[in-house]
């Protein structure tokens, strides 16, 4: 049960805005992905991106380019390297949330 009550409903022109931003989040390499991004809270390169999720460069690569084309991500280039930050914060609420929901008990409390 919510904690607390929000005091109206969320405009549908805001929710069919948001909702292809969360759907292309909401995948598992793409979340790791921000999650390594924000945890290490400098932009880094494709190669330390691609070592720390241990998925191959191809499938990386290809994440990146979804999460770049939402505007989650932003890339420079710096000589033959290409560094990716994050560049819409707000997407790492959801990663609240999904450390939140871990620290539910399956009584529905928080641990």
């Amino acid at each position: 049960m919510a904690t607390r009550a929000r005091q109206h409903l969320i405009d549908m022109e805001t929710l069919e805005r948001v909702a292809p931003i969360i759907r292309n989040v909401a995948h598992p390499l793409r979340l790791r992905i921000l999650d390594f991004l924000d945890r290490q809270g400098e932009p880094q390169n494709v190669s330390t991106i691609v070592e720390a999720c241990g998925a191959e460069q191809a499938v990386v690569s290809q994440q990146l380019r979804i999460l770049r084309d939402q505007g989650v991500l932003r890339c420079r280039r710096k000589g033959t390297h290409v560094f990716y930050e994050i560049s819409n914060p707000n997407v790492l609420l959801l990663l609240d949330c999904i450390d939140r929901h871990c620290a539910v008990g399956t009584s529905g409390q928080a641990a």
